[in-house]
């Protein structure tokens, strides 16, 4: 099995060279066009856009990528594929002429046309989403969000679950791999045999969580994290004074295109009484 474990790659690329903050504020941005967006053509461009941010502008191989993406293909493809059916008129992104037949439902080119909206909403989510893991250390993100006034504990909760992700992959592997050899459940059918399996697994993972959670609460207190800001060194948080502004620009341009999606004389899924 591939190691997917959403790791820091370390590097000198402009998204390495961008705060923490500006990175959130563009992930935002995508977020908001990417959801609420009703046009085919700017989710073509939205999913481009990321995929050249990811492959030119984070410094991060392909193959990196990849890893991740044979797990995410298979579900965006599900997606493309089944919502198409339940399609009712909610964007206009394509016409009402049939374009395919099946046994289940008549498919128009619009119904087709939005499940391959669907697909390229979360792919560009995931693209943008793991450059942002990719090219943000949970150090420098805690550092930036909490010197500009927010409450660390609120900060640190996120990222210790982003560290501790890789950790509860290899936890689940490790206890599949031993409830294999041990044959759990084998006498049972199915569903008893996969239900055992998942009760251990969960439990397993939630003694782990809290363990670790409790050892990072007292590292934080015994050091005084928190206390005064003066109280605990950090290291230097990149800055790129470029970055902050392409960021801040496409959060403006995000809002705007909010504000026409949702104009009432321009917004694409009011449906005929």
């Amino acid at each position: 099995m591939a190691n997917v474990a959403l790791s820091f790659q370390k590097g000198d690329s402009l998204f390495h060279r961008m705060t923490p903050f500006s990175k959130l504020l563009l992930v935002l941005s995508v977020s908001f066009v990417a959801i609420f967006n009703t046009n085919l053509y700017v989710g073509v461009a939205l999913f481009l856009f990321c995929l050249a941010l990811a492959l030119f502008f984070t410094g991060v191989p392909f193959r990196q990528y990849w890893a991740l993406g044979k797990i995410i293909v298979p579900f965006v493809l599900t997606l493309a594929i089944v919502f198409p059916f339940f399609y009712g008129g909610q964007a206009t992104v394509g016409s009402n002429e049939i374009a395919l037949r099946t046994p289940i439902k008549d498919l128009t080119w619009g119904a087709l046309g939005f499940g391959v909206l669907l697909g390229l909403r979360f792919l560009s989510l995931a693209l943008v989403g793991l450059a942002f893991a990719f090219t943000t250390h949970p150090t420098d993100l805690v550092q930036n969000l909490t010197r500009r006034g927010w409450d660390y504990r609120l900060v640190h909760a996120p990222v210790l679950g982003l560290i501790l992700f890789p950790s509860f992959l290899n936890l689940g592997r490790e206890i599949s791999v031993t409830q294999r050899i041990r044959d759990l459940g084998q006498n049972t059918n199915w569903l008893v045999r996969k239900w055992m399996r998942v009760r251990h697994l969960a439990f397993a993972m939630l003694v782990l969580g809290l363990r670790n959670g409790q050892t990072q609460a007292m590292a934080l207190d015994i050091r005084g994290y928190g206390a005064h800001k003066t109280r605990t060194f950090m290291r230097q948080v990149p800055r790129h004074r470029g970055g902050e502004i392409f960021a801040w620009v496409c959060f403006v341009l995000s809002i705007i295109y909010l504000v026409y999606e949702f104009n009432p004389a321009t917004m694409q899924w009011n449906m005929p009484a």
